[in-house]
């Protein structure tokens, strides 16, 4: 089987998290354990090949970082010079598109087109029209989702069937899920994607989209909210869930939980899951959202439990629940927000400070974390512009107590996928283009 991954805002993140889930074995989403398949990826897209189906509805609501997720049909041969549509101008026929596209429905169906690029430079260039014997009139990519959209429409409404078309807004290639979700295409017909590289172009359906009603509702619907300190996004939280390595029913550990997201988001992974923060404000908000969270998502009782704890004294804690810890998986304190960017004075004594606690907190973590288990934080970054930051300078308290910095992607795929985002310690950067303080996101895992 083929899938193709649509990959979200901050698509190495998205990489990371999706090489980690797939190449965990777990019987729920029919995944093996096997080193992952790559036949193509992109800014947009990741195609896999698996041996087996998916569980494609319960893989998206484990992604965080995965927008769509679809299956490949086919593989069409593409001459270089050739447009999208032309290339495609003999493959959609009725037939093919009932049989291959189409979910059945009594009713006057509905599809959406969208298209991906797998060739960025496919954006960068007009595409000759087949049509103009002298080549003179050029049409940009973006005028192809209509002209396949209508294609197909066209191809369709001759064969006798009442259809309605979706298309992406001006000057997008592709539609948005709450467009997809909003339209019932899934329900009521199909979403066609077209996956275009230079000399071939994937076919595609989608599958499952991610529903971001729910993500909205978990972000902003809790009782409990704290703009002034910054709170994690549930996906970002989910993302650094699954980069844990963990299995379902392990147990993990959030020492700065604050208002408490990535516990409730480690619920719905299937994870058992220990709160703590110094903060008492931070703990009774906390535990207001997860008892509002456990009765909406009906989480179980006694998956999680919270406190008022130090992180440079969790192991207390940590002792008395009994537990075994299998990875911690936290954002620690980011310290102030600006408004503008810190002066250089300001930043190296808010570094000297954080390392002071990760010190005191990582010596600490050591009398309970196992061999191979793993820490996945953010720590801050100061943006400088588009792609630089000022980061943490050297990591070198951690190697002294005994963990190993681990890649977020491998060498391997970096190497061979130029378009990957990573700081020079393969480690990730989140942000937002209005934040000074960006999160850097690292996997630590314990000697």
């Amino acid at each position: 089987m083929k899938y193709a991954f649509i990959l979200g805002r901050v698509y190495t993140l998205s990489v990371a998290e999706l090489l980690a889930v797939l190449e965990k074995t777990d019987a729920s989403l029919n995944l093996t354990g096997e080193p992952v398949k790559i036949l193509e990826a992109s800014e947009e897209i990741l195609i896999v090949e698996t041996e087996k189906p998916l569980n494609v509805e319960r893989l998206q609501k484990k992604l965080g970082g995965v927008i769509k997720i679809l299956e490949v049909i086919d593989v069409i041969k593409k001459r270089e010079q050739d447009s999208i549509n032309f290339a495609l101008k003999h493959y959609f026929k009725p037939s093919v598109l009932k049989k291959q596209f189409f979910k059945e429905y009594k009713g006057k169906m509905q599809f959406g087109i969208s298209i991906y690029i797998l060739d960025m430079a496919l954006l960068q260039r007009p595409q000759p029209n087949p049509r103009d014997k002298n080549q003179g009139v050029y049409n940009s990519v973006f005028s192809e989702p209509k002209r396949v959209g209508m294609m197909i429409k066209n191809a369709l409404t001759d064969a006798g069937q009442s259809i309605r078309l979706v298309l992406p807004e001006y000057n997008s290639l592709s539609l948005a899920s709450v467009v997809v979700t909003k339209n019932l295409l899934l329900q009521k017909g199909a979403e066609i994607c077209i996956l275009a590289a230079q000399n071939n172009i994937f076919t595609a359906k989608t599958l499952a989209v991610q529903d971001f009603e729910d993500y909205g509702r978990r972000d902003y619907q809790r009782p409990v909210r704290d703009e002034k300190q910054g709170m994690i996004p549930p996906k970002v939280a989910q993302i650094m869930l699954n980069l844990s390595g963990c299995k379902n029913g392990n147990t993990i550990l959030d020492p700065f939980c604050g208002i408490g997201t990535l516990v409730q988001e480690g619920l719905l992974l299937g994870f058992r899951m220990i709160g703590s923060d110094i903060n008492k404000a931070a703990i009774k908000g906390s535990e207001q959202n997860l008892e509002w969270f456990r009765n909406r998502y009906k989480i179980a009782p006694g998956k999680y439990g919270v406190e008022v704890c130090d992180a440079k004294n969790i192991s207390g804690l940590i002792a008395k629940s009994n537990q075994k810890v299998s990875a911690i998986v936290t954002e620690s304190t980011l310290g102030p927000i600006y408004g503008k960017y810190p002066t250089p004075v300001e930043i190296q004594k808010n570094f000297k400070d954080l390392e002071k606690l990760y010190i005191d907190s990582f010596g600490d973590f050591n009398k309970f974390l196992l061999k191979g288990a793993r820490i996945v934080i953010c720590i801050p970054a100061y943006r400088k512009n588009r792609d630089q930051y000022e980061m943490f300078p050297n990591l070198d308290f951690a190697k002294a107590l005994g963990y190993n910095l681990v890649d977020i992607i491998s060498p391997a795929i970096v190497k061979r996928y130029k378009f990957l985002k990573l700081t020079s310690r393969n480690t990730a950067i989140y942000d937002r283009k209005d934040q000074i303080v960006a999160r850097e996101i690292m996997i630590f895992e314990k000697n």
